[in-house]
């Protein structure tokens, strides 16, 4: 996955997260909801070809907040 796609799902699982009002424990199934959302805008890939990095260990909090010094995807 690049970079670029990577911080598209990070920044749309975090509108999720907060349109959900911050829930805990919920960051998979927004990585996952976010993953099929870019996957479909981009023409339709598989949410599964977009690893989630909860598998390499990154921590909840670290997923949901957004990478400072990137530019949000368009919209």
């Amino acid at each position: 996955m690049s970079a670029e796609t990577e911080e598209r799902i990070r920044a749309r699982a975090h509108e999720i997260w907060e349109a959900q009002g911050h829930p805990e424990g919920l960051a998979e199934e927004h990585w996952a909801q976010a993953s099929a959302e870019i996957a479909a805008l981009d023409g339709g890939g598989s949410e599964a070809a977009l690893p989630n990095p909860l598998a390499t260990g990154a921590s909840a909090a670290e997923l949901a907040k957004p990478k400072r010094g990137r530019n949000p995807p368009p919209a």
